[in-house]
């Protein structure tokens, strides 16, 4: 039988056997080292189109195969790896970290920080290492930032530099914190309206919640891979540039009506979706009212297979 008749069936066998192993308690991994293999799908597809013998795709296909359970853990996360376990009489192979942490000795708790304003803070600078979980940035604090984190994935620590009338807030979980046991993770942040905000948001296997109508956004850069993204632009700032990388994820943007919008997309297997724009380069796309509009936005997506929908309120 031709290989590519045998692609998808393929895929799914495999899929279906990394969750019998589980279900058996055999194999243990998580939604997040799962999904950072996303990519051999296309590993898998680009193999089926090369020009060449089914034999030999047969060869590629075992050779990619052989180089994922052998180098996993560093596919995955480079201090975990894979271990046979002799628990009694139970005997299986184990995702670890380390081989000897007690997992059921760790002891997160519920976290609550504040960053408190001050009159010289004119512009804000938000770096947040998101993981994995549930994440919403909305609302408003008499703080320079409110952060509040309910969860058993780690705690954060918040770092604050001050330079010239910038303050820069950093998130990011403690050293020893791990995404590969996540029960639950959910983060708010509420950020002070008065500053004009950059963002700079590295948010992985993750569901975000963005509403960001009551801010001065002026850049924001999302960096993410298999995640969901829903962002709700306001019409506080005269213009606000938007930058999305992602790898398979779903990402809607939604942007006053009164605004212009510009959207430029470079997306390999992308489905698209953009409500009252249109086309005016290869790549590009714009809203009627964009050169008038007192109002502007700039959106830049470079995703690989992700959805991508962007609609005017």
């Amino acid at each position: 039988m031709r290989y590519k008749h045998l692609f998808w069936a393929i895929i799914l066998i495999m899929i279906g056997v990394l969750f019998i192993f589980r279900n058996l308690n055999i194999l243990h991994f998580t939604w997040l080292s799962f999904w950072k293999l996303w990519p051999l799908i296309l590993l898998f597809w680009g193999i089926a189109i090369l020009p060449i013998r089914d034999g030999i795709k047969y060869a590629l296909l075992g050779a990619v195969i052989l180089f994922t359970f052998l180098f996993i853990n560093r596919l995955t996360e480079s201090n975990w790896f894979l271990h046979f376990r002799n628990d009694g009489n139970n005997f299986g192979w184990h995702w670890n970290d380390k081989g000897d942490r007690d997992w059921g000795s760790t002891n997160y708790k519920d976290q609550n920080l504040t960053v408190p304003f001050d009159s010289s803070d004119r512009k804000g600078v938000l770096e947040l290492d998101a993981a994995a979980g549930n994440f919403f940035i909305m609302g408003n604090t008499g703080d320079f930032l409110s952060f509040s984190k309910t969860g058993d994935i780690g705690n954060y620590e918040l770092t604050t530099n001050l330079q010239k009338g910038t303050r820069t807030v950093s998130l990011r979980l403690q050293e020893g914190g791990s995404a590969h046991r996540l029960n639950k993770n959910r983060v708010e942040i509420k950020l002070n309206p008065k500053p004009a905000w950059n963002l700079k948001l590295d948010i992985g296997a993750a569901d975000m919640e963005l509403d960001l109508t009551a801010y001065k956004i002026d850049t924001a850069t999302i960096d993410a891979g298999a995640s969901s993204i829903n962002v709700k632009l306001g019409d506080t700032n005269p213009f606000t540039h938007f930058t999305f990388n992602a790898g398979a994820s779903s990402i809607k943007v939604s942007v006053p009506k009164d605004a212009g919008c510009q959207v430029s997309s470079e997306s390999f297997l992308a489905s698209r979706d953009f409500e009252g724009f249109k086309k005016t380069g290869d790549h590009t796309w714009e809203t009627e009212n964009y050169a008038a509009a007192k109002n502007k936005f700039e959106i830049v997506v470079k995703t690989a297979v992700s959805s991508i929908e962007i609609n005017r309120y």
